[in-house]
């Protein structure tokens, strides 16, 4: 991995690496506020609460 720039404004700064082999990604938060892992965290605790009524 290599630093090829850093790009500087007064309270942001923005690094540019270039990299090889990296990935695969998932992005867990979308330019919408959507939230992958907190919408899964909802989900997997539904699912259990269902589970676990079911084996009761």
């Amino acid at each position: 991995m290599n630093l090829t720039s850093i790009y500087s404004s007064r309270l942001e700064c923005l690094w540019v690496y270039d990299v090889e082999e990296f990935g695969p990604l998932t992005i867990t938060i979308d330019t919408h506020g959507g939230n992958f892992t907190e919408d899964s965290k909802k989900n997997i605790a539904a699912n259990r609460d269902k589970i676990l009524q079911e084996l009761e």
